[in-house]
């Protein structure tokens, strides 16, 4: 089983001592990304979407913990490396997988990524969401949601070729961004979250529009246009 890591380090050091401890001992982590700082970290895990984050706890002007916080999805598990033995408990409120404090033991770190693997082998890909409404919940297969769209403290999931194409969720656009994964499902606008797999075009016009494959056509802000377009050519 490969796994795929991202490396948060702030010294090259640092960096260079736990990338040649995990080419020895662990040669199952397949390290697709290093960032020397907080504000790369974010950007970095939000383009790649790694399966697992070796955090350092100290990132200069931010922590660890601020990435996290910085983070939308967190559909992956955390390992935190720090020189301190301070932050344990923080680690655990921010349901962090291990603790390694440096230097670190290629044991204590062999022992952590197998704890990943099996975790990551556990959880597998999520393939449905359960949602509240009005008089209840419901089970939604991601695959069929074309969009959702806030309403107020709501949330208008369309579904795709279904009969009763639109469920009122009560609960917030952000709720239910947390619940899908964040490499199929792309935040266009504050009003709009779309699954990349039915984008069937894209307009230039002001922030642009996105035209999904039934033809909806929805406004993309330009804040976020730049990401959106990023995220779709990943997924094609």
């Amino acid at each position: 089983m490969s796994i795929k890591a991202i490396i948060v380090e702030d010294e090259e050091q640092g960096m260079r001592n736990l990338s040649l401890k995990l080419e020895k001992s662990c040669p199952e982590v397949e390290i697709i990304g290093k960032a020397l700082t907080g504000e790369k970290a974010v950007k970095m895990i939000s383009q790649h979407q790694p399966q697992l984050v070796f955090m350092d706890i100290q990132l200069g002007t931010m922590s660890g913990f601020d990435v996290l916080s910085k983070l939308t999805h967190v559909h992956f598990e955390v390992i935190f490396t720090t020189a301190y033995d301070n932050y344990g408990i923080r680690a655990i409120k921010a349901n962090a997988l291990d603790y390694l404090i440096k230097p670190i033991k290629p044991k204590e770190l062999k022992e952590a990524v197998q704890k990943a693997a099996r975790v990551i082998d556990e959880s597998g890909p999520v393939n449905k969401i359960i949602i509240p409404i009005n008089n209840g919940i419901q089970v939604v297969p991601i695959e069929d949601i074309l969009y959702c769209e806030a309403d107020n403290t709501y949330t208008n999931i369309f579904r795709n070729r279904h009969e009763n194409r639109r469920l009122l969720v009560t609960k917030p656009l952000a709720d239910i961004e947390r619940k899908l994964p964040g490499n199929k499902y792309c935040r266009i606008h504050r009003k709009y979250l779309v699954n990349l797999d039915y984008v069937d075009s894209f307009k230039k016009d002001d922030g642009g529009i996105v035209v999904l494959h039934d033809g909806t056509e929805l406004l993309v802000s330009k804040a976020r246009r730049d990401d959106f377009l990023e995220q779709l050519s990943r997924n094609m």
